[in-house]
């Protein structure tokens, strides 16, 4: 068999083995494919975007004066716990957090 046969073959089992989605809809085995990579794409950008902004949550606090830099981190670290239990929301709290720090102008210092 050729490749081109084979490719033709392998389109038509795709079609073929058709996977029921909501709405009385089917769509193939390769459209589902993409759609969980889209989704898992998507999932992991979510993930590395709310793990960038934390890290940089924590750079700015760092960079606070001591009275007021311990309880931000204290905040910090349970809006991080709270990424295993509930990221979306999770990420809401960072933000609203972000929005109260003021922006980092200076690196913060060394220990």
């Amino acid at each position: 068999m050729s490749a081109k046969s084979n490719a033709d073959a392998n389109a038509s089992e795709c079609a073929e083995s058709a996977v029921p989605m909501a709405g009385g809809r089917t769509a193939s085995a390769a459209e589902e494919a993409r759609s969980v990579s889209a989704k898992s794409n998507a999932d992991a950008e979510f993930y590395l975007d709310l793990a960038r902004r934390l890290r940089d949550a924590h750079r700015r606090a760092n960079a606070l004066p001591e009275g007021v830099r311990i309880p931000v981190i204290r905040r910090l670290l349970t809006v991080t716990e709270g990424v295993k239990r509930d990221p979306v929301r999770a990420s809401e709290r960072l933000d609203k957090m972000l929005a109260e720090l003021p922006p980092q102008v200076d690196p913060p210092p060394t220990r």
